[in-house]
């Protein structure tokens, strides 16, 4: 004789509770030029933030520390039925390199939930973004739109969160061909763009050009042909120097500028659209892994890390000899140095 009552699974037996159903957000890096999920290695921390369907903030969730490396890591969704707009800003881990505003249930709208750039404002900068030589966190975001509902026929729920990292490493190096050895100090590099404000799509706010400088910068030898006395390769001291950016976006193609500047003599060796570089090596990606990138900005969201080699000789850029990463060779149309 069947001992229960009809319920959301069919019965309910004498050992069994009511039915609950459960919601679970899920996250996933898979926006990386190996196709493959790297949330569990990369993110740290997870700041997730829902907003109801007329974009009211709700209530907000977080995570962080080891738990995020477990693949199976999720956020369980405290909330009553309804439709959601979810925005996540991911690996704000002590806030010195981004700030997200603390919104207020009921209060705070979603338009008002943006991510900014630290920068450090000087007198000369008071009407620009500022400028950053920090090493920056990696960020992430995310966006979803998702309903939660009390219907018992699935009591566990899952919706799945995909990230980008909006963070990019950039290493200048440059070479003096002349057999002249360069001092760290000897040239002053900058990358300047107006990115330092991300809206809750990931979409870019206006807030004034930031000029982001090494945060790390020296030599070390470099081979740059053979000794023609000894017969062996010849070292001199090159200089690299490595940067962190904000989110790189494609209608910034023409607006985005890596400067290159002698400091002793204030005179500028190179003046580029530092994103037309980037961008050269696109094909190269979609040819090696296999997948096709339909538009630039998908390639600019998918790598993180660029490598560009200026050669110069006497202190002057040589036409037409830059290397982007170390497998290519760029030939270029336009000029590189002043404007």
């Amino acid at each position: 004789m069947l001992m229960g009552l009809a319920s959301c699974s069919g019965f309910i037996f004498d050992d069994e509770g009511d039915c609950e159903v459960t919601h679970t957000m899920r996250f996933r890096y898979e926006k990386n030029l190996k196709w493959a999920d790297a949330f569990p290695s990369e993110v740290k921390a997870v700041n997730l933030y829902a907003f109801d369907s007329d974009g009211v903030f709700v209530k907000e969730f977080s995570g962080a520390g080891e738990a995020l490396a477990d693949p199976s890591y999720g956020i369980r969704l405290d909330l009553p039925a309804g439709d959601y707009r979810f925005v996540a800003w991911c690996g704000l881990v002590d806030g010195e390199s981004f700030t997200v505003p603390q919104p207020r249930a009921g209060v705070t709208t979603i338009e008002e939930l943006t991510c900014s750039l630290n920068t450090i404002r000087t007198a000369s900068l008071v009407e620009d973004g500022g400028y950053s030589d920090r090493k920056l966190d990696f960020l992430y975001h995310g966006y979803l739109e998702a309903s939660i509902t009390d219907d018992v026929s699935v009591l566990d729920r899952e919706y799945t969160m995909y990230l980008t990292k909006d963070t990019n490493h950039i290493r200048i190096i440059v070479q003096e061909l002349s057999g002249e050895g360069l001092e760290a100090d000897d040239y002053d590099i900058m990358i300047q763009d107006d990115n330092g404000e991300m809206a809750y799509d990931n979409e870019l706010r206006p807030g004034g050009v930031v000029t982001y400088r090494p945060w790390f910068q020296d030599t070390d030898e470099l081979g740059v042909g053979k000794d023609a006395a000894e017969g062996g390769l010849q070292y001199i001291n090159g200089l690299y120097a490595d940067l962190t950016v904000a989110r790189m976006m494609a209608s910034h193609e023409d607006d985005m500028m890596l400067t290159i500047t002698r400091r002793d003599s204030k005179e500028i060796v190179a003046r580029i659209p530092i994103l037309q570089y980037a961008l050269l090596s696109k094909r190269y990606y979609e040819d090696a892994y296999g997948h096709a990138m339909p538009d630039d900005q998908e390639f600019l969201d998918r790598e993180d890390e660029y490598v560009m080699t200026f050669f110069l000789v006497n202190h002057k850029l040589v036409d037409g000899l830059v290397m982007v990463h170390s497998w290519r060779i760029v030939r270029h149309d336009y000029d590189l140095g002043t404007e």
